[in-house]
């Protein structure tokens, strides 16, 4: 190659030249012509210089140290970084040329060579503004080379330039249009030549610091994009990514100290706000405001914006949120995959989630833990670092790899586990067992296997030697636990109830407002009620952003894949059969002793699968489909899990989750088009999962373990949950057993099902759980009335304070303010009620259906409970206390005291039907029937005008057939019949009754006396009903079962001949 071709070669790359050229002024950027070295050199050399190899580093001395051009358009590091570019365009160009491609290389690493002093050793003399920017002009350049406009990044370093001597927007704007896109390859080169230069990590740190600064204050419709993009690129890069985990900012040293909203402040945490990235804004107090504000854009107003436009702004939402967290996945993958990051990268994900584990109790300071979004980025994150093992298939490097002592020993969450509920285990058998998997695994803690790292810093992250698929699982967990569940169940609960309350008070206000007749009063509500809808607004579209985050389909499709894992998992660890084929395996009862492995799993590995799955079924069941628009989760496999768990107290000791599980189920039980939803489930929505009612009946009618267990189950767990020890149990309780009796009410209508509890109730003979279950129903339907009657007491005297205008007009604005909010709440509070009672009735109705079921109700110690609290809840609804339960506008609280009749009158004739049938089939020697004697032995509250007054009433509302009449009536006639030999029976018998005749508990005469451990003497009857609801004898308070009980046959005799000789 001539000298010639060689010299304009270099002086394209370095647009420089010795002497001046007319062609110079058309070229950009501008040359320099070194005047000053050319006559240096000249004299030197004794000629006129040539720009060749020999020179060159002399050229850029000059260039860039000694004489460096004033008022050049490019900074130094901009202008180098073009040099490269140029450089690599001249190799492109070069072709199989030799001479060319040694005369670009020897280019190259001139250009690295100075970009490293310019960087790192200060030699090159920049402007005082940029000196101090430093290394991030390479931050500069790769925003620029990743899309971003000029004008944002003028915008970003406008402050850089607002200084004393930075010359303002104007300096800004020419620096930006100055600078060069990172040329490809550059960066990469940068951070291979300069590796081991101190500089280079310090440089990383602080462009990484920056590249947060900037990002935190974008939101998804800002486009972050280029940040992000930028972050990955220079990540992937181990250099510059061994210096960036090496930063002090990298996270705080004790995040729980710290507090886990640290992670989210760039000066504390760089990584924090590129996962705060959200449609789910942070509104704490002094949170950083991201612009442009979703809530303002996309959901301000939402209910008057046209269902179109907030479909089209979710869809956007969701597709920007797609490449956010997909980028951010890069990233950590970028850093796990590196022996020298990874270490790091698992240390960060661990202390956040640790420094976040306040969000796992009931209420926590939001001011002192990360936002919502920015934990539901993490788990999205580590939700795709799971997918390659998601699969269930027996060949997922998943089986061999996940170790349950990892909650024991795994170092990276300890401290959240340790204050987590177990399944089943006690603190002291989880203390042991914690106690053994940490002795037994200290030598792998410190010698790990399988190449997962070590315990070093650069290695495994405090991982305990655990496989990265181990580590990955449970981190996965912990973070949905923390992060999207807690989200779901916090909209769910206190969000959804503050929009409820804000807009029922919205109502309130505005309905106030009308009979306010004062200027001044009317006008200090106008501006409270306007504040009130600006706050409802707000909430409603902070609401929308939650939805849109929460139920993204390849989100929930991802949550539901993992907790599809986490179900085979826990069965192989209950079944003690490795991998998928465990769930082959189930069959019930478990077997006992439950494995320590499982019983001390935290709770919320269950419960936060019940969690999911409802809040997608009742916001999005059509996710569940799988249909193509569907998550193509198999409901199937969670119908089984549930039922065998809520069948094993000994695997799942909480009552409150076993019941949970049920709640699911009733969520997916299959519905007709033409069905109207009853219970709880007419509250909550009105369709379950899409598709046919086929695929949602397989769910309960196809696997063995549901159909030959789900039932027995259900009606046991109905009485479990009377003990259940959560917050708010008392309440909890009633919502539960309409749950299970909705469930019930579906399974009895399949013949197979209603076969199996049929015979579970033979099988027990007409005692245990069934007897147990029976007991409940009237407890509750007792308690369920009393309370109704009180709340609609609250109820008419509001109604009539209201209705009062004098009474009305003297109470101060407080006082009707109060009186309003306790109306509303009470209201509530009935709907409630009603609702409970309405399903106790029904569930009385279909299972006296039957003789077996029946029978339980006919036994002495229970026919007397029924008749109880039928009697009882009949004289209230058509005695003289109906008066009681007149309200204005009942069917606002659900109540229909004519369904309620009629359920209660349905009760009446099926159980005195099936009474007298037993009756006759037993044959002329057995006992007569008992029912309707018991009706009419109940002095408290029968009265035959009852049941004439209830057939007058469902008469004249058509809700009885000519046979049901004519029964009601006869049951009324044996009932009064009964009641009078009871009376000439007790004039018969006196008042001198001998003491020891007398049963101790109801001062009854006996019939069947028994001698409890405590030697009193009781009536059989009186004691078994006792024991329904108290396993104690009443006399001496320590445990009593029926077993204990001793005859008195002796007394039984005389009580016998004394009755005998009493009616002679």
């Amino acid at each position: 190659m001539a000298d010639s071709q060689l010299e304009a070669l270099f002086s394209r790359i370095f647009a420089v030249a010795f002497y001046n050229s007319p062609d110079h002024g058309s070229r950009r950027p501008p040359v320099v012509v070194l005047s000053v070295l050319a006559q240096e050199l000249e004299a030197e050399l004794g000629q006129r210089p040539v720009l060749d190899t020999a020179v060159l580093d002399r050229v850029l001395v000059s260039r860039l140290i000694e004489a460096p051009p004033a008022n050049y358009p490019q900074p130094p590091i901009q202008y180098l970084m073009g040099c490269y570019e140029r450089a690599s365009e001249e190799l492109r160009k070069a072709g199989a040329n030799e001479q060319i491609k040694a005369a670009v290389a020897t280019s190259r690493d001139l250009i690295l060579n100075y970009a490293g002093l310019a960087l790192f050793a200060g030699i090159v003399v920049q402007p005082p503004v940029l000196e101090t920017r430093g290394a991030v002009q390479l931050m500069d350049a790769l925003l620029l080379r990743y899309g971003l406009p000029a004008v944002a990044l003028t915008a970003a370093v406008a402050p850089v330039f607002a200084g004393p001597g930075g010359g303002g927007e104007a300096a800004a704007a020419a620096y930006v249009a100055g600078s060069v896109p990172m040329p490809p390859g550059f960066l990469e080169e940068l951070a291979v030549r300069h590796d081991s230069d101190e500089g280079l990590a310090d440089a990383a740190a602080k462009i990484v610091v920056e590249l947060s600064r900037l990002v935190s204050v974008i939101s998804p419709l800002g486009d972050p994009g280029p940040h992000l993009t930028a972050l990955s690129h220079l990540l992937s890069l181990e250099p510059l990514a061994r210096g960036s985990v090496a930063a002090r900012s990298w996270m705080p040293g004790d995040m729980r100290a710290a507090s886990g909203r640290a992670v989210v402040l760039p000066g504390a945490c760089w990584l924090g706000p590129f996962f705060n990235i959200s449609p789910i804004s942070d509104d704490v107090r002094g949170a950083t405001i991201q612009e442009p504000s979703v809530l303002a854009q996309c959901f301000s107003g939402v209910e008057n914006r046209r269902p179109g436009d907030v479909s089209n702004a979710v869809s956007g939402l969701r597709l920007a949120m797609k490449n956010i967290t997909g980028q951010l996945h890069g990233v950590v993958k970028s850093l796990l995959k590196m022996r020298t990051t990874k270490g790091r990268m698992l240390q960060w994900l661990g202390a956040v989630l640790e420094g976040n584990v306040g969000r796992s109790k009931l209420r926590f300071d939001q001011e002192a833990v990360a936002p919502d979004g920015f934990l539901a980025n993490v788990a999205a994150v580590l939700l795709k670092l799971c997918g390659p093992f998601l699969d269930t298939s027996p060949g997922s490097a998943f089986w061999k790899r996940v170790d349950p002592g990892f909650v024991a020993a795994g170092g990276m969450l300890d401290s959240s586990y340790s204050a987590e509920t177990r399944l089943a285990a006690a603190s002291d058998e989880e203390a042991a067992w914690r106690e053994r998997v940490r002795s037994h695994s200290g030598a792998s803690a410190s010698a790990p296997a399988d190449g997962s790292g070590s315990a070093s810093p650069t290695g495994d992250g405090g991982g305990g030697g655990f496989h990265f698929i181990c580590q990955a699982f449970f981190l996965t967990a912990h973070a949905l636990h923390i992060g999207p569940v807690r989200s779901m169940t916090h909209l769910e609960g206190d969000f959804g109830h503050s929009i409820h309350f804000l807009r029922s008070h919205v109502s309130q206000s505005e309905a106030m407002m009308q009979e306010m007749t004062n200027p001044g009063e009317r006008a200090v509500a106008q501006v409270a009620l306007s504040r009130a809808k600006a706050q409802l607004d707000y909430m409603q579209a902070r609401y929308q952003a939650f939805l849109t985050v929460l139920l993204d389909t390849a989100l929930v499709a991802d949550v539901l894949a993992f907790y599809r894992l986490m179900a085979a998992w826990l069965t192989s660890l209950a079944t003690g059969v490795s991998g998928p084929s465990g769930a082959a395996a189930l069959s019930l009862p478990l077997p006992e002793p439950a494995p320590q492995a499982f019983t001390c799993m935290p709770e919320y590995f269950v419960e936060d699968m019940c969690s999911v799955l409802l809040f997608v079924s009742r916001f999005a069941p059509q996710l569940l489909s799988p249909a193509a628009d569907g998550a193509g989760v198999r409901l199937d496999e969670f119908a089984v899990f549930f039922t065998t768990l809520m069948a094993s107290p000994q695997y799942i000791r909480s009552a409150f989750l076993r019941s949970k599980l049920s709640e699911v189920l009733e969520l997916w039980l299959p519905q007709n088009e033409d069905e109207e939803p009853t219970g709880r489930a007419a509250f909550r929505r009105i369709r379950g999962p899409s598709g046919p009612a086929a695929e949602l009946a397989a769910l309960f009618n196809c696997h063995p373990i549901v159909v030959q267990h789900l039932t027995p189950v259900l009606v046991r767990l109905y009485n479990d949950i009377e003990h259940t020890e959560r917050e708010g149990a008392f309440y909890f309780k009633f919502n539960m057993r309409i749950t299970i009796s909705n469930i019930l009410k579906y399974l009895w209508a399949q013949q197979h099902h209603r076969a199996v509890w049929l015979k579970a109730v033979r099988d027990e003979e007409y005692r245990g759980n069934s007897e147990r279950f029976a007991n409940m129903l009237l407890n509750d339907l007792t308690y369920l009335l009393d309370e109704a009657l009180k709340l609609l007491k609250l109820l008419r005297e509001a109604e009539d304070t209201r209705a009062d205008e004098i009474r009305w007009a003297a109470m101060s604005r407080e006082d009707r303010d109060e009186l309003v909010h306790m109306q509303e709440r009470n209201g509530q509070n009935l709907t409630a009620m009603i609702r409970s009672a309405t399903s106790v009735i029904d569930t009385l109705n279909f299972i006296t259906e039957e003789a077996d079921t029946t029978r339980t109700l006919l036994q002495p110690h229970m026919v007397e409970r029924l008749r109880d609290s039928l009697n009882y809840f009949l004289k209230y609804l058509v005695g003289p206390e109906r008066r009681q339960l007149r309200v204005r506008n009942p069917e606002k609280y659900n109540f229909n005291a004519r369904e309620l009749l009629r359920g209660l009158a349905t009760v009446y004739l099926h159980v005195d039907s099936i009474d007298r049938a037993i009756a006759a089939n037993a044959g002329s020697g057995a006992a007569a029937p008992v029912f309707a004697a018991a009706v009419g032995g109940d002095k408290r509250s029968f009265k035959p005008e009852y049941f004439l007054e209830a057939l007058a009433v469902l008469d004249a509302a058509g809700l009885l057939t000519v046979g049901q009449r004519e029964q009601l009536e006869s049951l009324s006639q044996r009932a009064l019949a009964a009641s009078s030999v009871a009376e000439a029976e007790d004039e018969v018998m006196g008042e001198d009754v001998p003491e020891e005749f007398l049963c101790a508990i109801m001062s009854t005469i006996m019939k069947d006396p028994v001698m409890l451990p405590s030697g009193v003497v009781v009536d059989r009857p009186s004691i078994l009903r006792h024991l329904l609801s108290d396993n104690t004898d009443p006399f001496s308070r320590l445990p009593l079962t029926e077993a204990q009980l001793v005859s008195e046959e002796g007394l039984a005799a005389r009580i016998a001949e004394w009755r005998r000789m009493r009616t002679r």
